[in-house]
């Protein structure tokens, strides 16, 4: 992490990793010209791995040692003959989803660690491509947001009618007795003719 000496300082260390983050967009995006429609297998690989990378060093392996069963990271000094078990990153997303899911029975504590590292790097990795997508959208933009007019009042409510209705069509497959279609339709039939 990168030590921030004063207000001044950590402005200038957030635009610098904002021209970063430009930079890494363009270059996405002059390599990949349809990223925003569809992002290729091999090109969605090296991003994980770039990703990957830095959540590895900003994560380093852990070593936690077995005691009466259970895994915890050790205090102090890890005893020779301790069964130490080796958790990074790279390891946790090793495992196949089936694997992964075998370890539950196998290894109770295990698939706890496990889960916790895969839950957090998937977050970590999610994260990072939406805000590398977002860039490449602002890049494309020429940095304009540009928002979709605002609907007529009339145009909003048919919407959301027509919404309501197949959310209450959903529901009731679902067995909520609380979606009544039937009477939904005569609400929508009597907001519409009142004048």
């Amino acid at each position: 992490m990168a030590t921030i000496k004063s207000h001044k300082d950590a402005a200038y260390q957030a635009a610098k990793a904002n021209d970063a983050l430009q930079d890494a967009a363009k270059f996405v995006f002059d390599h990949c010209p349809t990223v925003l429609d569809g992002m290729p297998d091999d090109v969605k690989a090296d991003l994980n791995d770039g990703w990957m990378l830095r959540y590895s060093e900003k994560h380093p392996e852990q070593v936690y040692v077995r005691v009466d069963g259970n895994l915890v990271l050790p205090s102090g000094k890890v005893p020779e003959k301790a069964e130490k078990v080796q958790v990074s990153v790279y390891s946790a997303m090793s495992y196949s989803q089936q694997m992964f899911g075998q370890l539950k029975n196998s290894d109770p504590n295990l698939h706890g660690v496990i889960k916790t590292v895969r839950n957090a790097w998937i977050k970590y990795r999610g994260n990072r491509e939406k805000d590398l997508l977002r860039a490449i959208r602002e890049l494309q933009s020429g940095g304009v947001k540009t928002r979709k007019p605002t609907d007529d009042f009339a145009v909003f409510i048919v919407k959301h009618m027509d919404t309501a209705r197949d959310r209450c069509k959903t529901a009731a497959s679902r067995g909520d007795v609380t979606a009544d279609l039937g009477l939904l339709d005569k609400q929508i039939a009597a907001f519409w003719s009142i004048k």
